[in-house]
């Protein structure tokens, strides 16, 4: 590991360390010092999210866009710093947890599980409790550059026993998973460029990543998608979907019937959807453009 990388794990546990240590108090004026600065000062991808919620909601107005952007910078610097807390900050959250039968019968089934979940809400929160309680998964995620904070982001989200697979890694590590009964966690709302499926999403063609269909028709585990959002600063309610496959479905439909699922929670909470990605970076293909 490279020296630079050494100092970023150890500034992250230190500023970890002392974030548990700290109350709650202190929390909430960092996470507003750090709104101020990310959102006015040295704004980050401010342009894209303006971008992306006129996109999604072509009908609202001026004032609801500056309302929703400004609420969405800070439900995200304040749940990272709620992250960069734990454990002892997920311990000290109330969690209410709807579909909970859903995912214990189908795991009981022995056929594995593949959970999609987005870019929503406080997903943390949700990754923790599956840990937490047990559940046996093992989450996708993408390497850090940063080896330092890469390793520093493994561990925290590995303190409750989540075990992660790097994207690029061999997709038998993927269907491994699967084959021993297990949850295989998968985060699929990410431009996923020409290799991906277009859907609709918000009235959109859009790049959608087709693993979570590719896995069930390959393997014939469930898919069940999940969320977890919050209702007020440390209670959050977290909720298990079936994604009903119909006979001869394939990677398209599949993948259009849990991305409505998780358009219609947007919906209701545009503020804790992560904006400012590049959702609808790639366009399809149209014989105007071949």
């Amino acid at each position: 590991m490279k020296l630079s990388h050494k100092i970023t794990y150890i500034f992250l546990k230190t500023f970890s360390f002392c974030l548990r240590s700290s109350p709650q108090w202190t929390k909430n004026i960092l996470s507003y010092i750090l709104y101020i600065i990310l959102y006015y000062l040295v704004p980050i991808r401010k342009k894209q999210v303006y971008d992306n919620l006129k996109l999604a909601f072509p009908d609202k107005s001026s004032s609801w866009y500056l309302i929703t952007a400004k609420s969405s910078y800070r439900f995200f610097i304040n749940n990272f710093v709620q992250f960069l807390a734990f454990p002892k900050s997920f311990l000290k959250s109330t969690i209410n947890v709807k579909g909970k039968n859903l995912l214990n019968s189908t795991l009981k089934d022995g056929q594995g599980i593949i959970c999609v979940s987005g870019h929503f809400g406080a997903w943390e929160i949700l990754a923790a409790w599956l840990g937490y309680n047990k559940y046996p998964i093992s989450a996708v995620a993408t390497k850090q550059g940063n080896r330092g904070a890469d390793k520093f982001f493994l561990d925290l989200r590995s303190h409750f026993g989540m075990k992660h697979i790097y994207r690029k890694s061999s997709l038998d590590n993927m269907y491994s998973v699967l084959k021993r009964g297990e949850i295989l966690g998968l985060v699929s709302d990410q431009d996923a460029k020409k290799r991906g499926v277009f859907v609709k999403y918000f009235n959109q063609q859009t790049s959608t990543p087709k693993g979570a269909a590719r896995f069930h028709l390959e393997s014939r585990a469930p898919i069940i998608f999940t969320i977890c959002y919050q209702n007020k600063p440390n209670d959050y309610t977290i909720e298990f979907y079936p994604v009903t496959i119909a006979p001869g479905a394939t990677i398209e439909s599949i993948t259009q019937t849990y991305t409505s699922i998780m358009e219609k929670h947007i919906r209701r909470f545009p503020e804790q959807y992560f904006w400012f990605h590049r959702r609808w970076k790639t366009k399809p293909v149209t014989k105007q453009n071949v």
